[in-house]
């Protein structure tokens, strides 16, 4: 209400200042009239749980599948206690079988729902897209065309041939200016064996350690002459293994020796990188017997045969679909994105994530991503729960206990086992600070196991017993957790599963979220920005699982009431914040509230830009 209210009086540049940036962006905003940005400030002030906006009825669609009466009862019962238009449900004909193939897919799932999102008029406006029980969850990974299955043998082929080159290289670099110049480094073999990603990996660490080497000897060597035509070898190795990039490390090497002589030649290569890196993304991205030659080519100019290594190994893993299986709902994420754009070949950087720096969400804020959650379970009757249970907790907060899992590790290492135990335990800290939850930390190897353990839940988060629910919980009407193992979501439905998410479902947790296979630890949301996100109230349960999700058209699945928001009206946002759990200056701009453009004129707009790019690069080589 005070939301709405505020917007009478209100500009909509005005407006667009009030979610998350404080009085002083309100009186930048308001500059002239200074009695409105004091009025504003004051309501900041006393009302901050009202300034953020919410996700809307008229912002969701849900779908059903028309081959199951059950599935379009848990959509209907939605609809009605959501407020949602009926005229929002789509009906899909498709399988019922929680796994489906690619092709299945597109032509069951994603086509129906972009033809239904363009006929309803609702492209631009909808943000969010609840499946439903009887929607299937997985999507397998796609077959190899003819084309790519002959693209991938030539991948591997410039992989084996890269590494011998590669190799060749470090024993060349290996007797730069080596004692008396007498070491004759010993030849690589004749027939280099093709390497794994951690061979390839270790490689190239061994051959930049080999250059540093190198560099030190010919620093040491006292003759003017004999130094300087070590390092012209040295340099003509450089460029051949990092290409101009090799070239540009060496001038800020340089540059930063001697005065600012080499920062305009240093200027123009970085740009010409950045360049290269477009063009090479693009090309990869459009993939063709020519794009793929100007690819490599540009490549090896640009980046040297460990770019050419690199790219090589990008090849592999798009045309072999070795991590092309999705979740359904994660997959739905990228529905408007073309093939090109969202190749099923493996995880997408999600730009919502509220922790990537500007720079790394820049390729992507041009398409919009549909934030999507799951209302599914072992029966239609508890994906009803789920949704009854979320709004009852609106209306009388959340009750019970918070309890935390972790094993007592810890590691500086971000993202690691021990990053992640660490997280546990800071969150656990944060939570019986800033509320009133009773909180029950485990801080061992042993877990919450046993029967009756863990009774009253609110709040979980913990690990690590692979794809085996122990039934050590009672879950409170509202309970939210996760539980970071592999696996946890294989299936919602399957009465002999053992993973957490359907065994808590069908124990009556609320929310939860979990892995259809092996998503790998940096899939998980770190507790401490889920939750803390959740707990500020201005954020909807997906859209702290979008702003703190680091990958998309991946493996994970949110499975809950999108619009459930426990802590709306709690007052606990300034407690989150003063707790620092979120390691940031502000609280991020809720999806609700970024403006997206037409995704069908945005898609064409980006292919007609690919199209003249591709165009050029045609044009450039004929010359």
């Amino acid at each position: 209400m005070a939301t709405r209210w505020l917007k009478l009086f209100l500009t909509k540049k005005q407006y667009s200042y009030l979610p998350s940036r404080g009085c002083e962006y309100v009186m930048r905003a308001c500059r002239g009239q200074r009695w409105m940005s004091l009025f504003i400030c004051l309501v900041l002030t006393f009302l901050p749980e009202y300034v953020f906006a919410e996700l809307s009825p008229n912002q969701i669609v849900i779908v059903s599948n028309e081959n199951s009466y059950e599935s379009q009862s848990v959509a209907r019962h939605y609809a009605q206690k959501r407020n949602i238009p009926l005229s929002h449900i789509i009906g899909l004909d498709t399988s019922t079988k929680e796994t489906i193939s690619r092709e299945e897919y597109e032509q069951s799932i994603a086509q129906p729902i972009r033809e239904a999102l363009k006929a309803k008029k609702l492209a631009s406006t909808v943000r969010v897209i609840v499946t439903t029980y009887g929607i299937p969850l997985r999507v397998e990974a796609p077959r190899p065309s003819a084309k790519e299955a002959l693209w991938l043998e030539d991948a591997k082929a410039w992989r084996t041939s890269s590494v011998g080159f590669l190799q060749e290289l470090k024993y060349e670099i290996e007797g730069i200016a080596t004692q008396e110049g007498q070491l004759i480094p010993a030849s690589p073999q004749s027939n280099p064996i093709d390497m794994d990603e951690r061979g390839i990996q270790a490689l190239l660490l061994n051959v930049g350690q080999t250059i540093q080497q190198a560099h030190d000897r010919i620093l040491k060597v006292e003759d003017f002459d004999r130094r300087k035509a070590h390092e012209r070898v040295f340099e003509t190795a450089i460029q051949r293994v990092n290409g101009l990039a090799g070239k540009a490390e060496m001038l800020r090497d340089l540059s930063e020796k001697t005065a600012t002589a080499m920062d305009a030649p240093l200027t123009a290569i970085h740009r010409q990188l950045r360049s290269a890196e477009r063009l090479l993304a693009l090309l990869l991205d459009v993939p063709s017997d020519k794009n793929r030659e100007q690819a490599y080519q540009m490549m090896q100019h640009h980046f040297g045969v460990a770019g050419v290594l690199r790219f090589a190994n990008q090849e592999i893993q798009r045309f072999s679909y070795a991590h092309a299986r999705a979740s359904v709902d994660s997959e739905l994420s990228v529905v408007w994105w073309d093939r090109t754009f969202a190749h099923p070949s493996g995880k997408i950087p999600n730009p919502l994530y509220a922790w990537y720096s500007a720079r790394a969400q820049e390729p992507t804020l041009s398409l919009p991503v549909m934030l999507v959650s799951r209302l599914d379970g072992p029966s239609p009757d508890l994906a009803k729960q789920m949704i009854d249970h979320s709004i009852l907790t609106e209306q009388e907060g959340l009750k019970g206990k918070a309890y935390f899992d972790a094993r007592g590790i810890d590691s500086d290492q971000s993202l690691s086992y021990g990053h992640y135990d660490r997280d546990i335990r800071t969150l656990s800290n944060a939570v019986q600070k800033i509320s009133s939850y009773p909180v029950v930390l485990e801080n061992t190897q042993k877990r919450f196991s046993q029967s009756g353990e863990a009774p009253y839940v609110a709040l979980y988060v913990g690990w690590y017993r692979l794809r085996h629910y122990e039934d050590a919980f009672t879950f409170n009407p509202g309970s939210i957790g996760y539980h970071i193992a592999s696996g946890e979501a294989v299936s919602l439905r399957d009465p002999i599963e053992r993973g957490w998410c359907k065994n808590a479902v069908e124990r009556g947790i609320t929310a939860t979220l979990g892995p259809i296979g092996e998503p790998y630890l940096d899939a998980f949301p770190l507790p401490t920005e889920f939750f803390g996100l959740l707990m500020t109230g201005h954020y909807s349960l997906v859209e702290a699982f979008y702003l703190s999700s680091r990958h998309m058209s991946w493996q994970m699945v949110l499975v809950g009431d999108p619009l459930y928001n426990p802590w709306r009206g709690r007052s606990l946002a300034y407690k989150v914040k003063e707790s620092g759990i979120l390691r940031r200056q502000g609280f991020p701009v809720p999806p609700s509230e970024r403006i997206i453009a037409d995704p069908l004129q945005t898609i064409k707009k980006l292919q007609e830009e690919r199209r003249q790019v591709l165009s050029k690069l045609s044009l450039s080589k004929r010359r």
